[in-house]
């Protein structure tokens, strides 16, 4: 059994005594470094860069969207204390797929992540 919980509506998961929310917050901060000059536009890569790593299953990755979802939260957990989590998490491949589902849910990530997964719909459209 994966150790989040969708709490619903509010785009938040649950792991252990921690929230993590994936809003605006979450995508400021993972966009952060990871923008591009596209023809004099400024373009926000931040999930798209992300996005193949925890379809890799990158646990590296996995520590900082955590890290990043947990930003705005309360009480915020450490570095040290993710690790512990996922080290001893009986099925990381869970855990990877309920944080995508939730990337897929949440109103500031659905699009982008969605077209991630699905290209040719948004050709199709």
């Amino acid at each position: 059994m994966a150790p989040f919980i969708f709490l619903g509506g509010i785009i938040k998961m649950k792991l252990d005594k921690y929230d993590f929310k994936f809003g605006l917050g979450f995508l400021r901060e993972i966009n952060k470094g990871a923008e591009y000059n596209l023809h004099g536009i400024v373009v926000n890569a931040g999930l798209e860069k992300t996005l193949p790593n925890l379809m890799g299953r990158d646990i590296e990755t996995l520590v900082e969207v955590l890290k990043v979802a947990n930003k705005t939260e309360k009480p915020r957990i450490s570095d040290a204390e993710i690790e512990r989590i996922i080290e001893e998490c009986d099925d990381v491949e869970a855990l990877f797929e309920e944080l995508i589902e939730e990337l897929k849910t949440s109103n500031f990530t659905k699009v982008k992540t969605m077209n991630f997964f699905n290209p040719k719909a948004q050709t199709e459209e």
